[in-house]
């Protein structure tokens, strides 16, 4: 039989794990109080910060509709702004400064409903009418989604189908994907842009200046490239079927398999793949014949 001493030795153990089991469960309970406390104080903070985003949103939408110009020009910075504090906004916003360049650029629409077999006939018709750059504000605009940060895996789209940008300056402009159909880009300035796969069927790019271009996979059907520059610019996998390439500058420029248009002369130093018909550097052609 256990003598007293041992009796109390083994009650005071057993109170002494009692109450390391009682302060356990008590910060654990602490501690799940807090991680619910924690969240949601992070939800709130989530809402708070969603709802900043949509009245930055708002306010900026409403000075886009300004009939100031400077105020317009605001709103087209102030939506820049925004892109950057909240990236999951950012196609969203590209898609209203598209709009917002194609709403501004209302000679678009007199060439739209004019156009007959070729849309840039009707960018020509009425260059008349139009000033000879983009107004401030679509200026702006282009700035803006020329410079905007690009996430990784991203496909951003920009759509300025039928938009006169005539005059337009967009150096070093990130225009990869862009839909540029129909658009009127008339003695643009595109200096080292990338125009990696975007559509310009139909497009109207007379004396545009392309020096340093990329426009690797672009899509240039039957597009107008009178007296466009490409010097230096990358046109390999482009397709320039039906294009009108008059009095166009190709010095220095990499047009390895380009679809070249058929009534056109193949540029000097390159020739027609016999297989492809994809365009090739004449000296590959010389140094695979037999």
């Amino acid at each position: 039989m256990g003598t007293r001493s041992d009796w109390h030795q083994t009650v005071t153990t057993i109170a002494g794990t009692i109450s390391v089991l009682l302060i356990a469960v008590g910060l654990y309970f602490t501690a799940a109080a807090n991680r619910d406390t924690n969240a949601a104080t992070l939800k709130q903070e989530h809402l708070t910060e969603q709802g900043q985003v949509t009245d930055r949103f708002g306010r900026a939408i409403d000075l886009l509709g300004s009939n100031e110009l400077d105020v317009r020009v605001g709103g087209v910075y102030a939506l820049e702004r925004l892109m950057h504090d909240s990236p999951a906004d950012e196609p969203n916003i590209i898609e209203v400064l598209s709009a917002f360049i194609r709403d501004h650029t209302p000679e678009s629409i007199t060439a739209r409903s004019n156009a007959t077999t070729s849309p840039c006939r009707s960018h020509t018709t009425t260059s008349k009418r139009r000033p000879a750059h983009p107004s401030d504000d679509a200026q702006a605009a282009l700035t803006v989604l020329g410079r905007r940060p690009v996430l990784a895996g991203s496909h951003l789209h920009i759509d300025l189908t039928w938009a006169d940008i005539a005059g337009a300056s967009l150096l070093h402009a990130n225009l990869t994907g862009a839909d540029l159909r129909c658009a009127g880009l008339t003695g643009a300035y595109l200096i080292g842009a990338s125009l990696r796969d975007a559509s310009l069927r139909w497009a109207c790019l007379i004396g545009v200046d392309l020096t340093g271009a990329d426009l690797t996979g672009a899509h240039l059907p039957y597009t107008n490239l009178t007296r466009a520059k490409f010097t230096g610019a990358d046109l390999t996998g482009a397709d320039l079927t039906g294009a009108d390439l008059t009095g166009a500058d190709l010095t220095s420029a990499d047009l390895t398999g380009a679809n070249w248009p058929s009534d056109t002369p193949v540029p000097h130093g390159w020739a027609r793949d016999p297989d492809s018909g994809l365009l090739k550097r004449a000296s590959e052609q010389t140094s695979s014949a037999p």
